[in-house]
């Protein structure tokens, strides 16, 4: 046992097994909270990371995890598989119409739209540019301005 005293003379009394607690209570607040830190910069990098498609990328829905395009003759868009109802991911569909896996949403590919709930919200849209320099097509995971995120 060790004894402190203070500046009023009072020994303060801090056993070992309490010096042990106080010290792996820091420590671990402290692995906590660098944690937190990297993984909220990872999201962020993440959401507002780009990426790019060739020119060919086939008409109707082509899946790419985070998001999916949506490819009509004269158009490309882009949309979040993630359902607005739970958070749940979009099921893979090769028509038009695209389901919920967890609750039965279902949406429509080309607009976002809910058909069927429990859904009531959109999808995500997100931006989509064809850059004609490169003949790329450009995918920015960041919620546009004139859309809630």
């Amino acid at each position: 046992m060790r004894r402190l005293t203070n500046f009023m003379d009072k020994p303060i009394v801090l056993s070992r097994k309490s010096f042990v607690k106080i010290i792996a209570g820091i420590c671990t607040g402290s692995f906590l909270w660098s944690w937190y830190n990297l993984s909220k910069d990872q999201v962020q990098k993440e959401n507002q990371s780009e990426f790019r498609h060739s020119e060919d990328i086939s008409l109707g829905i082509s899946y790419f995890g985070k998001y999916f395009l949506y490819r009509t003759k004269d158009s490309v868009v882009a949309f979040s598989t993630i359902c607005t109802h739970a958070g749940c991911r979009i099921g893979k569909s090769n028509s038009g119409i695209l389901q919920c896996e967890c609750h039965g949403s279902r949406f429509d590919a080309a607009t976002g739209r809910p058909l069927k709930g429990p859904a009531i919200h959109p999808l995500r849209q997100f931006d989509c540019r064809f850059d004609s320099r490169t003949g790329e097509w450009i995918v920015k995971l960041q919620t546009p301005k004139d859309q809630p995120a």
